[in-house]
């Protein structure tokens, strides 16, 4: 092998290497900046001082799990903010109005409904809040709308 196949070949170990690859994610981060895997996303920079979780109960008030209703509790999350959206309401931080979030509520039951059938005469969706004061987690709870089987 002459002396250039030998610098490359050498190269290559060097850049299959931990240190080789760093070097390379170092240099392009600096190169495209914005670019994925480089880019530096905003999402974890901060955190609100809300985060709302979402369940159902029956008439009873027995809470029915998400898994019973083919979804999961991301995807309430999810879906609570794509029917604010929709309908144009700003939502977090309890910016919501009672008459809003029943709104947002039926826009939630209705595509539940569309993915599973409720057994029962009566659901209730319910949406828990928790937000941080005086160094104190703390949670409130609203219902949000009450569907009744016909």
């Amino acid at each position: 092998m002459n002396k250039k196949g030998k610098r490359i070949s050498r190269f290559c170990k060097w850049g299959g290497s931990t240190f080789g690859i760093a070097v390379v994610y170092v240099l392009g981060f600096c190169i495209l900046s914005e670019i994925h895997p480089f880019s530096r996303f905003p999402m974890y920079s901060h955190f609100p001082n809300w985060s709302y979780s979402f369940y159902v109960t029956n008439e009873s008030d027995e809470i029915i799990p998400f898994l019973e209703l083919s979804t999961h509790g991301g995807a309430m999350g999810h879906l609570y903010g794509s029917v604010a959206n929709q309908l144009n309401i700003s939502y977090g931080s309890f910016i919501e109005s009672e008459e809003e979030l029943r709104q947002i509520g039926e826009g939630m039951m209705k595509s539940l409904l569309t993915i599973h059938q409720f057994e029962g005469n009566e659901i209730k969706l319910y949406r828990k809040a928790f937000y941080y004061q005086n160094d104190t987690i703390k949670d409130r709870v609203d219902l949000m709308v009450i569907y009744e089987a016909n």
